[in-house]
């Protein structure tokens, strides 16, 4: 057990001490609190506080009091304060009061400590009710900092995650298409370089027989003729019949960086497009559209007029026959459907309308109506039914109320969706005259900007309706003439290929929107209308050759 090692500092000799004076400084016993203590002068009026109660709040109170009389001037070491200075608010001596504050508001010390007193009180109780608040306040962001940090640390796990997907799907793309471009070039590269050592050693063999030949001619001797004759191959070396021309090996970029699934492009060998036939259509307008239905039944339609006619290319001539007729109307835009019927829009009209039979007499119905709105252009796909839209009244000039766009329909003739806005709120069309779609599903689309005068683009959609890219025409080609586009196809690896009625010129761009080539007046290319690739992938071209004034349809071979 713990000895108490405190001793009374009156007697010095008792170590169980009661009591302590708080005047005196001193630590007393029991006996000598009474028996000594008392009997000093003025002991009276100390105060002796039990030694258990010392540290409690009375205790400190009554000591702080006891030591307003005692509080030594911080200016005047020897001095003890008597006053309070009200304005300079500080404790002051008595020649601190002399020197430079008799002209103040004084105060008593007592007073003022009182008062002092006071205002902690109230401003502690005031802690006291607002403690708690602070202290739910900083559980509450102790807790919310907590949640709010894991919540950063995942979302930066998943960032971290994603740049590393990305990274991935990069790194991927980047291999798939170094290996689509090694899959075209390898080959070549491997007959190219069979062909070039074929071709050195038969070069070599042949230099080598007429230097022996040479030789033999410069001998002086009869002999020599028929020794060389007699070793010599008579035989000269097969010409290859299928020799190598120069292709043009193209990187096709992407246009759309924000879409990370198409980051780089593709790759593509330079189309090669002929021009193989010539058909003449006598007595007829220019041909304004063309199809290819699934039993090889070849549909046009002429410009400004409703009447669907079949034809046949036999010779140099494109002979039509007249299958259905409606005068009240004129055709804009032709498809193709998956059940082969060829489905219409009309101008100025929200009917869709529909041909089922393809013989002389078929019957023109309506397929279904966008009223009250009024349909451009149409395309159909196994699924879905596009219908491009605007309102009624005139088509120029666009107003802020004008609804322009393209609306997807099933062959339930139950409306989809709607693509009129971009992300950003901005108009997609002004007016989508021409639509088609390519392999990846692309929704492309011409679309008229204005009449005054007549320019169009093309413009491609995402299949989900996400704008890619547009396509305004290209310096090389439209350096005289507006970029006036009349019809679009999409070929079996995926160029997309659009007439431009006033350059004369048939564009082939990309997947991406880039240029790849075109067909202009050089490949007989003269104020091209329509576009149709038939059954046996074969282009069909609708021209209208100004000089001879006859309308004719070129029939053209295209590797693409």
């Amino acid at each position: 057990m713990a000895q108490n090692l405190m001793v009374c500092q009156f007697c010095e000799t008792s170590n169980e001490p009661k009591y302590k004076c708080v005047n005196c400084d001193l630590i007393l016993c029991e006996g000598c609190k009474i028996k000594i203590h008392t009997k000093i002068r003025k002991t009276e009026i100390h105060q002796v506080l039990d030694l258990k109660e010392f540290s409690n709040l009375g205790a400190s109170e009554t000591i702080r009091h006891l030591e307003l009389k005692d509080i030594q001037c911080s200016v005047h070491n020897a001095e003890q304060c008597i006053i309070y200075c009200e304005n300079c608010k500080v404790l002051l001596c008595a020649v601190c009061l002399l020197e430079s504050h008799q002209t103040h508001t004084l105060a008593k010390i007592a007073e003022v400590y009182h008062k002092k007193v006071k205002e902690l009180q109230e401003l502690e109780n005031k802690i006291h009710q607002e403690l708690p608040f602070y202290a739910d306040l900083e559980k509450e962001l102790k807790q919310t900092k907590s949640v709010e940090n894991d919540q950063y640390n995942e979302i930066k796990q998943r960032i971290l995650k994603k740049e590393s997907e990305l990274k991935e799907n990069i790194t991927k793309q980047r291999e798939n298409l170094i290996t689509e471009l090694d899959k075209l070039w390898k080959p070549r590269e491997e007959e190219m370089s069979r062909q070039l050592k074929d071709t050195a050693e038969k070069c070599d063999a042949l230099t080598r027989n007429k230097a022996q030949i040479e030789e033999t001619f410069q001998s002086h001797n009869a002999t020599a003729i028929f020794t060389a004759s007699g070793k010599l191959n008579n035989d000269l070396p097969t010409r290859p019949v299928n020799t190598i021309s120069e292709q043009k090996l193209l990187f096709s970029e992407t246009r759309n960086l924000e879409d990370t699934k198409e980051v780089f492009g593709s790759v593509l060998i330079g189309p090669e497009c002929k021009i193989t036939r010539s058909f003449t259509l006598d007595k007829e307008k220019s041909i304004y559209r063309i199809q290819t239905l699934e039993n090889n039944t070849n549909i046009l339609c002429a410009y400004g007029e409703t009447t669907v006619k079949s034809f046949k290319l036999t010779d140099s001539k494109c002979e039509t026959t007249t299958i259905a007729k409606d005068d009240k109307v004129t055709v804009i835009d032709t498809t193709k459907t998956n059940n082969n019927k060829l489905l219409f829009t009309v101008l100025s009209s929200s009917e869709i309308k529909c041909l089922s039979t393809f013989t002389p007499d078929s019957k023109i119905e309506t397929f279904t109506s966008i009223s009250p709105l009024y349909a451009r252009g149409i395309h159909a796909t196994n699924k879905n039914i596009l219908i491009g839209f605007k309102e009624a009244g005139k088509l120029f000039p666009l107003k802020e109320k004008s609804r322009r766009g393209i609306l997807v329909y099933d062959y339930n003739c139950r409306h989809m969706r709607t693509y009129e806005y971009d992300t950003n709120n901005q108009r997609l069309f002004t007016s989508p005259e021409i639509i088609t779609t390519n392999i990846n599903e692309d929704i492309c689309v011409i679309d008229y900007k204005n009449n005054k005068p007549w320019k169009g683009r093309v413009v491609v959609l995402g299949k989900y309706g996400n704008l890619k890219w547009t396509y305004d025409g290209h310096p090389s080609i439209n350096s005289k003439n507006n970029f006036n586009p009349l019809d679009l196809v999409t070929t079996s690896k995926g160029l997309i290929l659009m007439s431009d009625n006033a350059s004369n010129a048939i564009h082939m761009l990309s997947m991406e929107g880039c240029l790849v080539t075109c067909l202009n007046e050089t490949h007989g290319i003269e104020r091209p209308v329509c576009l149709n690739i038939n059954q046996s992938g074969q282009l069909q071209i609708g021209c209208y050759e100004i000089k001879s004034r006859q309308n004719k349809l070129l029939t053209a071979d295209i590797s693409c």
